[in-house]
Protein backbone atom coordinates (compact mmCIF):
# COMPACT_ATOMS: atom_id res chain seq x y z
CA UNK A 1 0.00 0.00 0.00
CA UNK A 2 1.48 3.78 -1.02
CA UNK A 3 1.28 5.28 2.34
CA UNK A 4 0.58 9.27 2.38
CA UNK A 5 4.19 9.58 4.46
CA UNK A 6 6.93 8.42 4.74
CA UNK A 7 8.16 9.91 8.64
CA UNK A 8 5.32 11.15 11.00
CA UNK A 9 6.65 13.33 14.12
CA UNK A 10 3.44 12.79 16.19
CA UNK A 11 2.69 14.99 19.58
CA UNK A 12 5.38 16.86 19.95
CA UNK A 13 5.28 21.00 20.78
CA UNK A 14 6.32 22.58 17.52
CA UNK A 15 7.60 25.80 17.55
CA UNK A 16 7.71 27.39 14.04
CA UNK A 17 8.62 31.07 14.29
CA UNK A 18 7.82 31.26 10.32
CA UNK A 19 4.50 30.44 11.09
CA UNK A 20 3.83 31.66 14.32
CA UNK A 21 2.80 28.34 15.46
CA UNK A 22 3.45 27.31 19.01
CA UNK A 23 1.72 24.37 20.09
CA UNK A 24 0.99 20.60 20.17
CA UNK A 25 1.00 19.44 16.46
CA UNK A 26 1.67 16.37 14.37
CA UNK A 27 4.59 17.29 11.67
CA UNK A 28 4.62 14.61 8.50
CA UNK A 29 7.36 14.50 5.68
CA UNK A 30 6.93 12.89 2.08
CA UNK A 31 9.49 13.10 -0.61
CA UNK A 32 11.72 15.03 0.76
CA UNK A 33 9.84 17.86 1.95
CA UNK A 34 7.17 18.79 4.82
CA UNK A 35 4.17 17.50 3.54
CA UNK A 36 1.90 18.51 6.69
CA UNK A 37 1.33 19.76 9.53
CA UNK A 38 -1.99 19.54 11.99
CA UNK A 39 -3.57 19.08 15.56
CA UNK A 40 -4.05 15.37 14.40
CA UNK A 41 -2.38 13.24 11.59
CA UNK A 42 -3.28 9.13 11.54
CA UNK A 43 -0.47 7.44 12.42
CA UNK A 44 -1.37 4.22 9.47
CA UNK A 45 -1.14 6.81 7.17
CA UNK A 46 2.70 7.15 7.15
CA UNK A 47 5.43 4.61 6.88
CA UNK A 48 7.51 5.51 10.13
CA UNK A 49 5.72 7.49 12.86
CA UNK A 50 8.12 8.95 16.17
CA UNK A 51 6.20 9.70 19.01
CA UNK A 52 7.61 12.75 20.11
CA UNK A 53 4.85 14.27 22.80
CA UNK A 54 6.84 16.07 25.68
CA UNK A 55 9.24 17.27 23.83
CA UNK A 56 9.44 20.40 21.19
CA UNK A 57 10.00 20.40 17.20
CA UNK A 58 11.74 23.18 15.59
CA UNK A 59 12.57 23.22 11.99
CA UNK A 60 16.36 22.18 11.38
CA UNK A 61 18.36 24.51 12.76
CA UNK A 62 20.44 27.24 10.39
CA UNK A 63 24.18 28.29 11.45
CA UNK A 64 25.05 31.12 9.14
CA UNK A 65 28.57 31.00 10.74
CA UNK A 66 31.35 28.41 11.57
CA UNK A 67 34.69 26.65 9.90
CA UNK A 68 34.74 23.55 8.53
CA UNK A 69 38.19 23.27 5.89
CA UNK A 70 39.14 20.62 8.12
CA UNK A 71 42.41 18.78 7.33
CA UNK A 72 43.72 22.57 5.78
CA UNK A 73 42.19 25.33 7.81
CA UNK A 74 44.06 24.17 11.23
CA UNK A 75 40.74 24.90 13.49
CA UNK A 76 38.47 23.87 10.79
CA UNK A 77 35.72 20.64 12.64
CA UNK A 78 34.10 18.49 10.51
CA UNK A 79 30.32 19.73 10.02
CA UNK A 80 29.28 16.50 10.00
CA UNK A 81 30.49 15.98 13.66
CA UNK A 82 29.13 20.01 14.84
CA UNK A 83 26.39 20.11 13.05
CA UNK A 84 23.74 17.38 12.42
CA UNK A 85 24.41 15.36 15.87
CA UNK A 86 23.00 19.17 17.30
CA UNK A 87 20.23 19.81 14.79
CA UNK A 88 21.69 21.92 12.41
CA UNK A 89 20.60 20.59 8.96
CA UNK A 90 21.88 24.17 7.19
CA UNK A 91 25.62 25.68 7.89
CA UNK A 92 27.85 28.17 6.21
CA UNK A 93 31.66 28.07 6.16
CA UNK A 94 32.57 31.52 6.75
CA UNK A 95 35.50 32.51 4.68
CA UNK A 96 37.79 29.55 5.78
CA UNK A 97 39.10 29.58 2.35
CA UNK A 98 39.82 32.60 -0.25
CA UNK A 99 39.29 31.69 -4.01
CA UNK A 100 42.71 29.85 -4.08
CA UNK A 101 41.46 27.09 -2.43
CA UNK A 102 37.67 27.08 -2.91
CA UNK A 103 37.67 24.48 -5.12
CA UNK A 104 39.11 22.08 -2.53
CA UNK A 105 36.47 22.91 -0.30
CA UNK A 106 33.72 22.61 -2.42
CA UNK A 107 34.59 19.50 -3.74
CA UNK A 108 36.58 17.80 -0.70
CA UNK A 109 34.03 19.30 2.06
CA UNK A 110 30.76 20.62 1.15
CA UNK A 111 29.92 17.93 -1.51
CA UNK A 112 30.99 15.47 1.01
CA UNK A 113 28.94 16.05 4.38
CA UNK A 114 25.32 14.95 4.62
CA UNK A 115 25.05 18.56 6.06
CA UNK A 116 23.62 20.79 3.96
CA UNK A 117 26.32 23.55 3.26
CA UNK A 118 27.29 26.87 1.77
CA UNK A 119 30.31 29.13 2.20
CA UNK A 120 31.16 32.57 2.33
CA UNK A 121 34.84 33.39 0.33
CA UNK A 122 37.22 35.50 1.90
CA UNK A 123 38.26 38.58 0.69
CA UNK A 124 41.74 37.52 1.24
CA UNK A 125 43.43 34.77 -1.33
CA UNK A 126 44.88 33.59 1.68
CA UNK A 127 41.64 32.48 3.57
CA UNK A 128 42.03 32.22 7.03
CA UNK A 129 45.75 31.87 7.25
CA UNK A 130 49.03 34.17 7.62
CA UNK A 131 51.51 35.35 4.74
CA UNK A 132 54.88 35.40 5.53
CA UNK A 133 57.35 37.98 4.06
CA UNK A 134 59.41 35.33 2.40
CA UNK A 135 56.32 34.03 0.49
CA UNK A 136 55.12 31.28 2.43
CA UNK A 137 51.88 30.10 4.17
CA UNK A 138 50.59 28.85 7.30
CA UNK A 139 47.59 29.14 9.57
CA UNK A 140 46.57 32.14 11.42
CA UNK A 141 47.48 31.33 15.02
CA UNK A 142 46.46 32.19 18.11
CA UNK A 143 48.20 31.93 21.69
CA UNK A 144 49.85 28.47 22.03
CA UNK A 145 46.51 27.13 21.28
CA UNK A 146 45.74 27.96 17.14
CA UNK A 147 43.18 30.36 17.87
CA UNK A 148 42.43 32.47 15.10
CA UNK A 149 42.33 36.06 15.65
CA UNK A 150 41.79 35.83 19.41
CA UNK A 151 42.37 38.72 21.73
CA UNK A 152 46.11 37.84 22.33
CA UNK A 153 46.94 36.59 18.64
CA UNK A 154 50.37 37.09 18.53
CA UNK A 155 51.63 36.19 14.45
CA UNK A 156 55.38 35.32 14.41
CA UNK A 157 57.59 37.95 13.38
CA UNK A 158 57.67 37.44 10.08
CA UNK A 159 53.75 36.70 9.43
CA UNK A 160 50.99 38.97 8.35
CA UNK A 161 47.69 38.45 9.18
CA UNK A 162 45.44 37.94 6.02
CA UNK A 163 44.64 41.40 5.23
CA UNK A 164 47.65 42.99 6.13
CA UNK A 165 49.05 42.73 2.86
CA UNK A 166 46.20 44.09 0.56
CA UNK A 167 48.10 42.39 -2.00
CA UNK A 168 46.26 39.54 -0.97
CA UNK A 169 42.50 40.95 -1.03
CA UNK A 170 41.94 40.40 -4.94
CA UNK A 171 38.75 41.82 -6.16
CA UNK A 172 38.45 40.16 -9.31
CA UNK A 173 39.30 36.50 -8.48
CA UNK A 174 36.36 36.60 -5.50
CA UNK A 175 34.02 38.00 -7.40
CA UNK A 176 34.77 34.81 -10.00
CA UNK A 177 34.79 32.90 -7.41
CA UNK A 178 31.18 33.87 -6.75
CA UNK A 179 30.16 33.28 -10.12
CA UNK A 180 31.61 29.88 -10.54
CA UNK A 181 30.04 28.55 -7.49
CA UNK A 182 26.20 29.42 -7.90
CA UNK A 183 24.28 28.42 -4.86
CA UNK A 184 27.10 27.43 -2.99
CA UNK A 185 28.80 30.46 -2.45
CA UNK A 186 26.80 33.41 -0.93
CA UNK A 187 29.16 36.04 -0.99
CA UNK A 188 32.07 37.51 0.78
CA UNK A 189 33.66 37.31 4.24
CA UNK A 190 36.32 39.85 5.77
CA UNK A 191 37.55 40.03 9.16
CA UNK A 192 38.49 43.23 10.65
CA UNK A 193 40.48 42.88 13.32
CA UNK A 194 43.36 44.78 14.55
CA UNK A 195 45.42 41.29 14.24
CA UNK A 196 44.46 40.63 11.00
CA UNK A 197 43.40 43.56 8.82
CA UNK A 198 45.28 45.91 11.18
CA UNK A 199 44.06 50.10 11.30
CA UNK A 200 45.76 51.03 7.76
CA UNK A 201 43.62 48.54 5.83
CA UNK A 202 40.49 48.49 7.58
CA UNK A 203 38.67 50.78 5.00
CA UNK A 204 40.38 49.31 2.19
CA UNK A 205 38.87 45.93 3.15
CA UNK A 206 35.50 47.30 3.60
CA UNK A 207 35.60 48.89 -0.23
CA UNK A 208 37.04 45.97 -1.52
CA UNK A 209 34.20 43.96 -0.16
CA UNK A 210 31.85 46.14 -1.26
CA UNK A 211 32.96 45.45 -4.45
CA UNK A 212 32.89 41.96 -4.46
CA UNK A 213 29.33 42.30 -3.19
CA UNK A 214 28.59 44.91 -5.94
CA UNK A 215 29.87 42.89 -8.94
CA UNK A 216 27.78 39.60 -7.57
CA UNK A 217 24.53 40.69 -5.91
CA UNK A 218 25.36 38.97 -3.16
CA UNK A 219 26.30 40.14 0.90
CA UNK A 220 29.53 40.70 2.75
CA UNK A 221 30.08 39.16 6.01
CA UNK A 222 32.29 41.40 8.14
CA UNK A 223 33.45 40.08 11.67
CA UNK A 224 34.06 43.14 14.17
CA UNK A 225 35.30 41.86 17.25
CA UNK A 226 38.20 43.78 18.17
CA UNK A 227 37.44 46.31 15.05
CA UNK A 228 40.18 48.98 15.00
CA UNK A 229 37.70 51.83 13.62
CA UNK A 230 34.06 52.89 14.66
CA UNK A 231 31.00 50.63 14.09
CA UNK A 232 29.69 53.71 12.68
CA UNK A 233 32.01 53.68 9.71
CA UNK A 234 31.66 49.92 9.07
CA UNK A 235 28.13 50.50 8.41
CA UNK A 236 28.96 53.39 6.02
CA UNK A 237 30.06 50.49 3.77
CA UNK A 238 26.97 47.94 4.55
CA UNK A 239 23.65 47.31 3.08
CA UNK A 240 20.56 45.83 3.63
CA UNK A 241 21.41 41.78 4.04
CA UNK A 242 25.08 42.06 4.61
CA UNK A 243 25.97 40.82 7.93
CA UNK A 244 27.94 41.93 11.14
CA UNK A 245 29.00 39.20 12.67
CA UNK A 246 30.02 39.18 16.83
CA UNK A 247 27.87 42.23 17.35
CA UNK A 248 28.16 41.52 20.73
CA UNK A 249 31.68 41.40 21.30
CA UNK A 250 33.37 43.01 24.75
CA UNK A 251 36.23 44.95 23.16
CA UNK A 252 36.85 49.01 22.08
CA UNK A 253 34.47 49.69 18.89
CA UNK A 254 31.50 47.44 20.48
CA UNK A 255 27.56 48.05 20.30
CA UNK A 256 27.48 50.06 23.69
CA UNK A 257 28.16 53.67 24.00
CA UNK A 258 30.06 54.77 27.20
CA UNK A 259 27.40 54.84 29.63
CA UNK A 260 25.90 51.24 28.64
CA UNK A 261 22.79 51.93 26.02
CA UNK A 262 23.15 50.72 22.43
CA UNK A 263 24.44 53.16 20.13
CA UNK A 264 22.10 54.94 17.70
CA UNK A 265 23.78 53.58 15.02
CA UNK A 266 23.62 50.41 15.51
CA UNK A 267 19.58 50.94 15.87
CA UNK A 268 19.60 52.84 12.36
CA UNK A 269 21.88 50.07 10.70
CA UNK A 270 19.56 47.54 12.53
CA UNK A 271 16.40 48.74 10.99
CA UNK A 272 17.47 49.40 7.71
CA UNK A 273 17.97 45.33 7.36
CA UNK A 274 21.73 45.00 8.21
CA UNK A 275 21.89 41.66 9.47
CA UNK A 276 23.21 41.69 13.29
CA UNK A 277 24.46 38.22 14.11
CA UNK A 278 26.03 36.81 17.22
CA UNK A 279 28.93 34.78 15.78
CA UNK A 280 29.03 32.73 19.43
CA UNK A 281 32.70 32.02 19.86
CA UNK A 282 33.60 32.90 23.19
CA UNK A 283 36.62 35.04 22.74
CA UNK A 284 33.98 37.44 20.48
CA UNK A 285 31.49 37.72 23.04
CA UNK A 286 30.50 39.37 25.90
CA UNK A 287 27.92 38.53 28.65
CA UNK A 288 27.44 41.38 30.26
CA UNK A 289 27.36 43.28 27.35
CA UNK A 290 24.84 40.95 25.22
CA UNK A 291 22.31 41.50 28.68
CA UNK A 292 22.53 44.85 28.52
CA UNK A 293 21.93 44.95 24.81
CA UNK A 294 19.05 42.24 25.17
CA UNK A 295 17.96 44.57 28.30
CA UNK A 296 17.27 47.23 25.73
CA UNK A 297 15.18 44.96 23.51
CA UNK A 298 18.20 45.08 20.86
CA UNK A 299 18.00 41.29 20.38
CA UNK A 300 20.04 39.97 17.71
CA UNK A 301 18.63 38.69 14.69
CA UNK A 302 20.80 35.27 14.08
CA UNK A 303 22.54 33.62 16.42
CA UNK A 304 25.63 31.26 14.95
CA UNK A 305 28.26 29.31 16.60
CA UNK A 306 31.51 30.32 14.88
CA UNK A 307 32.10 26.45 15.58
CA UNK A 308 35.78 25.16 15.46
CA UNK A 309 37.57 22.21 16.48
CA UNK A 310 37.88 21.36 19.98
CA UNK A 311 41.79 21.80 21.17
CA UNK A 312 44.22 22.27 23.93
CA UNK A 313 43.03 25.11 26.23
CA UNK A 314 39.99 25.24 23.95
CA UNK A 315 36.36 24.27 23.54
CA UNK A 316 34.32 26.10 21.50
CA UNK A 317 30.42 26.34 21.73
CA UNK A 318 27.86 24.31 19.76
CA UNK A 319 24.45 25.76 18.47
CA UNK A 320 22.33 24.39 20.78
CA UNK A 321 24.87 26.00 23.80
CA UNK A 322 24.96 29.34 21.83
CA UNK A 323 20.90 29.50 22.16
CA UNK A 324 20.94 28.34 25.62
CA UNK A 325 23.47 31.02 26.53
CA UNK A 326 20.91 33.58 24.72
CA UNK A 327 17.97 32.52 26.25
CA UNK A 328 19.64 32.69 29.88
CA UNK A 329 20.57 36.48 28.82
CA UNK A 330 17.22 37.27 28.13
CA UNK A 331 15.63 35.98 25.24
CA UNK A 332 12.62 33.80 24.97
CA UNK A 333 12.08 30.73 23.39
CA UNK A 334 10.34 31.57 20.10
CA UNK A 335 13.19 34.34 20.04
CA UNK A 336 16.10 31.92 20.00
CA UNK A 337 14.59 29.54 18.13
CA UNK A 338 13.50 32.18 15.18
CA UNK A 339 17.24 33.29 14.96
CA UNK A 340 18.46 30.08 14.57
CA UNK A 341 15.80 28.84 11.75
CA UNK A 342 13.59 31.53 9.66
CA UNK A 343 15.76 34.46 10.50
CA UNK A 344 18.97 32.35 9.64
CA UNK A 345 17.36 31.03 6.45
CA UNK A 346 16.32 34.72 5.21
CA UNK A 347 19.98 35.73 5.51
CA UNK A 348 20.97 33.39 3.75
CA UNK A 349 18.33 33.94 0.83
CA UNK A 350 17.05 30.66 2.26
CA UNK A 351 13.46 32.15 3.19
CA UNK A 352 10.36 29.50 2.83
CA UNK A 353 12.59 27.09 1.68
CA UNK A 354 14.87 26.24 4.84
CA UNK A 355 14.19 27.30 8.42
CA UNK A 356 10.73 26.52 8.35
CA UNK A 357 7.84 23.54 9.10
CA UNK A 358 5.52 25.24 6.36
CA UNK A 359 4.37 22.96 3.33
CA UNK A 360 7.07 21.83 0.61
CA UNK A 361 9.48 23.14 2.76
CA UNK A 362 12.72 21.18 2.99
CA UNK A 363 11.94 18.29 5.30
CA UNK A 364 14.40 19.42 7.87
CA UNK A 365 13.65 19.47 11.53
CA UNK A 366 15.14 19.03 15.55
CA UNK A 367 13.63 17.61 18.01
CA UNK A 368 14.71 19.01 21.07
CA UNK A 369 14.27 18.49 25.37
CA UNK A 370 14.88 21.83 27.61
CA UNK A 371 17.12 19.79 30.12
CA UNK A 372 16.77 21.17 33.75
CA UNK A 373 20.22 20.99 35.82
CA UNK A 374 22.58 24.06 36.65
CA UNK A 375 24.78 24.86 33.37
CA UNK A 376 27.46 27.61 32.67
CA UNK A 377 28.63 29.47 29.64
CA UNK A 378 31.49 31.41 29.98
CA UNK A 379 32.74 34.39 27.64
CA UNK A 380 36.07 35.16 26.74
CA UNK A 381 37.22 37.38 30.14
CA UNK A 382 35.88 34.93 32.08
CA UNK A 383 32.48 36.45 32.85
CA UNK A 384 29.95 33.24 33.46
CA UNK A 385 26.35 33.02 33.10
CA UNK A 386 24.11 30.20 34.57
CA UNK A 387 21.19 28.75 33.51
CA UNK A 388 18.71 25.98 34.65
CA UNK A 389 17.45 25.10 31.41
CA UNK A 390 19.92 24.67 28.11
CA UNK A 391 18.54 22.95 24.80
CA UNK A 392 19.02 19.44 24.13
CA UNK A 393 18.56 18.03 20.66
CA UNK A 394 17.53 14.41 20.78
CA UNK A 395 17.20 13.69 16.83
CA UNK A 396 17.58 15.34 13.58
CA UNK A 397 15.22 15.22 10.44
CA UNK A 398 17.54 15.53 7.37
CA UNK A 399 15.20 15.49 3.95
CA UNK A 400 12.64 14.07 5.78
CA UNK A 401 14.22 11.14 7.15
CA UNK A 402 15.50 10.58 10.72
CA UNK A 403 19.50 11.08 10.38
CA UNK A 404 21.94 8.38 11.85
CA UNK A 405 25.66 9.12 11.65
CA UNK A 406 27.14 7.13 8.80
CA UNK A 407 27.96 3.27 9.86
CA UNK A 408 25.50 3.52 12.39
Amino acid sequence: MDLKYDLLLKGGNVVDPSQSVIGVRDVAFRDGKVAAMAAEIAGDEARRVVDVSGKYVAPGLVDVHGHYYQLVHPHSIRADEACLPNGVTTTVDAGSSGWTHFDGLREYVIERQDTRMMALVNLSALGMMHAYRDGGFGPTLGPSIGVSGGPEAVLPEDAAGELMDLRFAQVEEAVQCVKDNPNICLGVKIRLDAHISGDRNTIPALERARQVAEATDSFIMVHVARVPIPLARVFEYLRPGDIVTHIFHNAENNVLDGSGKVRPEAWDAKSMGIVMDIGGDKDNIGIDLSRKAIDQGFLPDTISSDVTRKMPGRSPYVLPEVMSLYMALGMSLEDVVAATTWHGAKAIGQEGVLGTLRQGAAGDAVVFELESGDFAYEDGDGLVARTDKRFLPVMTVLGGEVWRPRGA
